[in-house]
């Protein structure tokens, strides 16, 4: 038995001897060392090695505490013991904390035995334990070596299959660090195939369920670049001594080259097979003294005969012409002496006609090295040579048009240069021939950038289906100009790496469409302000009807004193009249805008013109309290032109004025000459009127020029282009303060150039005014006409002009025919009325009316169709009746067709009451009665 070493630490050498005592009676074989300092203590670990160390806790230079602090540096797996007569608990406690082994009082010695077996048996235990740690760590390190060097990839799942090692093959095999899958489930990313997910739930199950605790599986795998791999799968089942699953080790082999090889040498075979048993194609074996050794079945195809006839005959034998199997001979002869391949072509006659082969020659070789025999492939080539033909044909005229002009026209290769283009193609985007020779025509350098994106689009169209639909862009010309083109393209079909392209140049086409754009929206401008107008005219025809009926009803149903039953007539006659203006405004844009209005010229004194425009307006400024100022030259000439529409040109600009400016504000109207030179400007607008009645130009023009300015609210800078269009107003909204349709200066505008003149406006914005500036030519010499004689006023109904005189009136209103009958008979004219164009016809073959006073429009049949009837009479029948269309239906049109069909005048209505006496008098043959 070994005899144990032990270190005494103990200045006492009676205490030492009590000890050693004490362990020889426990049975303790052993060699006591006893030291008293710090010195020897440390000399002594350091020069022998013990089993046990014992050490007093107080010693006169050296305590037990320091002792066991060099003891656990210097051997820290030797048990450390106190033996102290001193050490109380908390101490005892303390040392125990700090390393030491064991305690015992020396007033108990007798523990001391039991305490040494303990310890050494501890330290025995541990220093075995150790080893065997060691051990295994060192069988682990060599397992993982030998697993991290494994050509196959390993991968341990735990107990839920969450993967808990993933070995660096693993790494190499699927792309993922191990840090990227340690806990993870196989579906928890994209690892296993999707149709494989099935198979491999199954071989889990398996393993799971104890089915199998082992396995091997064939499934399909991603990397983490998203390849396919093939991989065998080897699966262990780790169990629990209750049979319940720890972990799963699996090995995993990538078969993927292996799985191809086999799936390329399986393809090889059925292909071979299939060339060899179904090939178009004629496969024969042949050997060195020209027979055949096998031949498939194509050949009864081109010969008639079957394969069997073929075999062990030579080609001569088999009775080919002469030229034919003299070149087999030949050619086979030199595959067996070179071992090359051989390959040429010959021509077969045939009953249909001739037929092309061509024809490669292998050699087979035997085990040894040696040719054995000649493998012949012999294909028919003869739809290839007449394609060929074809494509040399189709070729050329490819090439003719490519030359011509008719189309542009280029080739371009794989890094995106042009590598050929026609001339039509180089002129459309102004680059040479040598600039395409040198490389400098890339498509990027001649697209724009905002055409780069859809052009690469384009062009991975191109790559996929071999061409692209045609596309609109633009090229960049040489010059830095765009030409827009309609662009198209395809790609060889023997490569992807590179194509032909066709451009037409759409410059034209391009701007018609700009046109018609432009038209578009300048009609869906056209129609925005119609729209406005309608509303507008609808808004501005209802306003006046409003107080018109509603003084109507009140005066019919009420009494009012004569103060309030004037106000109302003068209301209802003021109403009337803005609907009368209206209309009048509407029919002059009519007459207008078709060239049909008519001026009575003559020469006219614009200062006149003004005076009588201010009075007709003046009650509107009164109304207002606004001051209207004249400055009027009264040594300004004359003008030729036509007095009315003149004064409604100046009191258009004169309302338009007043309308606008404010209560308080002021309107100033300048009339004066000024000289102007002759561009020949002024006149241009209208050539509708004859200009010998007006003046005659000389090289300098004299103008009188009339300016209407107001304080008023002034036009903004957007809308004043537009002041003088057809029904435009700066506010059409329902919101707006003033009425109106729009129409007044679009009709100053054209009535000024009619007479040769001209109007403009200024403003210097919103708020602060407006100013109108007419120009009209200044009269060199007078005009040769002469002014209308005013028209006669009828004379008052107590004269009776239309006295006895019979009128038969025709309209389907009954308010107009009562209205008509009451004026009429008040003039001393004898009045009847009908409802109808039938009754009216009736009415003129009895009563035989001296004037026929009509309206047009009426159910059923019209005043047209009367007329016509009407005329269609005898004389003594009243086919003869003057007549007169009195009727709503104001255009110059309806005025020419009620003349032309028999009227012999034709009135608007609203008609006044002497304006009307006026027409049955001249009519009836009265106008002296006037």
């Amino acid at each position: 038995m070994k005899v144990l070493r032990i270190l005494l630490l103990e200045d006492s050498l009676l205490d030492a001897e009590l000890i050693d005592a004490n362990l020889k009676d426990a049975g303790i074989d052993c060699d006591l060392v006893r030291v008293e300092t710090r010195a020897d203590f440390v000399a002594a670990l350091e020069k022998n090695c013990f089993d046990l160390i014992l050490a007093d806790y107080a010693l006169p230079a050296f305590d037990g505490i320091s002792a066991l602090e060099i003891a656990r540096t210097t051997c820290p797996q030797v048990p450390f013991i106190f033996v102290s007569a001193t050490l109380g608990e908390e101490l005892a406690i303390e040392t125990l904390k700090n390393g030491a082994t064991d305690y015992v009082l020396k007033q108990r010695l007798g523990r001391l035995g039991p305490s040494v077996r303990r310890a050494l048996n501890e330290a025995r235990e541990r220093a075995h334990r150790l080893k065997a740690e060691s051990a295994l760590r060192n069988a682990l390190q060599k397992l993982t070596f030998h697993v991290e060097n494994s050509p196959l990839a390993v991968v341990e799942w735990d107990r839920d299959f969450r993967i808990s090692w993933w070995s660096k093959e693993a790494e190499r095999v699927f792309g993922w660090s191990a840090v990227e899958v340690i806990g993870k489930k196989f579906y928890e990313w994209e690892f296993i195939y999707n149709e494989d997910i099935e198979d491999v739930n199954s071989v889990i199950n398996n393993l799971i369920n104890g089915i199998s605790e082992s396995n091997t599986s064939h499934n399909r795998n991603y990397t983490k670049n998203g390849d396919v791999i093939y991989c065998e799968w080897y699966n262990s089942a780790l169990l629990d001594e209750s049979g319940n699953l720890v972990s799963v080790l699996s090995l995993v082999l990538d078969v993927t080259e292996r799985k191809r090889a086999e799936e390329e040498r399986h393809r090889r075979e059925q292909e071979f097979k299939a060339l060899a048993e179904n090939s178009p194609d004629i496969i024969a074996r042949i050997d060195r003294g020209f027979r055949h050794v096998y031949v498939n079945r194509a050949i009864e195809k081109a010969t008639g005969m079957p394969p069997e006839v073929f075999i062990g005959k030579t080609h001569a034998e088999l009775g080919f012409p002469k030229e034919i199997y003299t070149d087999w001979q030949t050619c086979i002869k030199e595959v067996f002496e070179t071992g090359t391949d051989k390959t040429w072509e010959f021509n077969f006659p045939t009953p249909n006609g001739t037929r092309y082969y061509q024809t490669r020659l292998v050699p087979e070789l035997a085990m040894d090295g040696s040719i054995e025999s000649a493998l012949a492939i012999t294909t028919d080539v003869t739809e290839y040579k007449l394609t060929e033909q074809s494509l040399r044909q189709s070729e050329a005229r490819f090439r003719s048009v490519f030359e011509s002009k008719m189309i542009a026209m280029g080739f371009w290769d794989k890094n995106g240069y042009v590598t050929d283009a026609n001339d039509a193609f180089l002129e459309l985007i102004g680059y040479s021939r040598s600039d395409l020779s040198a490389k400098k025509l890339h498509w990027k350098d001649i697209t724009p950038p905002e055409y780069i994106a859809r052009e690469a689009q384009k062009s991975k169209d191109i790559s996929q289906f071999g061409s692209c639909g045609t596309y609109e862009k633009e090229y960049i010309r040489k010059d830095g100009s765009y030409v827009p083109v309609l662009l198209g393209g395809a790609c060889f079909e023997d490569t992807l790496s590179g194509g032909v392209f066709f451009a037409i140049d759409l410059t034209e086409r391009k701007k018609l469409e700009n046109r018609l754009r432009q038209q578009a929206e300048e009609l869906a401008q056209a129609n925005r302000i119609k729209d406005e107008f309608l509303a507008v005219l609808s808004h501005e025809l209802r306003s006046p009807l409003n107080p018109i009926m509603g003084w109507a009803k009140l005066l019919r149903s009420r009494k009012f004193d004569e103060e309030t039953t004037a106000k109302a007539i003068e209301t209802i006659e003021r109403n009337a009249k803005i609907q009368t203006q209206l209309i009048e405004d509407l029919l002059d844009v009519s007459r207008i805008m078709q060239g049909k209005i008519n001026l009575n010229i003559c020469s006219v004194n614009l200062k006149s013109t003004i005076e009588a425009a201010i009075e007709t307006v003046s009650l509107a400024a009164q109304a207002k309290s606004i001051q209207i100022e004249r400055a009027i030259d009264p040594n300004v000439g004359l003008v030729s032109g036509d007095p009315s529409r003149l004064q409604q040109v100046v009191w258009n600009l004169l309302s338009n004025a007043i309308k606008f400016t404010p209560e308080g504000g002021r309107v100033e109207i300048r009339l004066e000459e000024l000289q102007i030179e002759n561009q020949n400007t002024a006149l241009t607008a209208n050539e509708k009127l004859d200009r010998s009645k007006i003046l005659n130009l000389k090289s300098e023009i004299s103008y009188v020029q009339i300016k209407v300015s107001d304080t008023g609210k002034g036009i903004s800078a957007d809308f004043l282009p537009y002041v003088f269009d057809y029904f435009r107003q700066a506010d059409s909204s329902t919101t707006r303060k003033h009425g109106g349709l729009g129409l007044g200066l679009a009709i100053v505008r054209r009535l000024l150039e009619l007479h040769g003149g001209s109007v403009c406006a200024e403003s210097p914005g919103e708020g602060l005014g407006t100013t109108f500036t007419v120009k009209l030519p200044l009269l060199k010499q007078l005009v040769p006409l002469t002014p209308q004689s005013p028209a006669k006023t009828p004379q008052s109904p107590a004269s009776s002009p239309l006295n006895g005189l019979r009128v038969l009136v025709v309209d389907d209103d009954a308010d107009s025919r009562e209205f008509l009958t009451f004026v009429l008979e008040e003039y001393g004219a004898q009045a009847t009325t009908v409802g109808s164009a039938a009754e009216g016809l009736e009415a003129v073959c009895q009563w035989k009316p001296d004037v026929l006073v009509s309206d047009i429009g009426m159910p059923g049949e019209d005043g047209y169709s009367l007329i016509r009837k009407v005329r269609a009479l005898d004389a003594k029948e009243g086919g003869e009746t003057p007549a007169v269309a009195l009727t709503a239906y104001a255009r110059d049109e309806d005025c020419k067709l009620a003349l032309k069909l028999g009227f012999q005048m034709h009135v608007t209505k609203p008609v006044e009451p002497a304006e009307l006496v006026k027409v049955v008098a001249k009519l009836g043959g009265r106008a002296e009665n006037l």
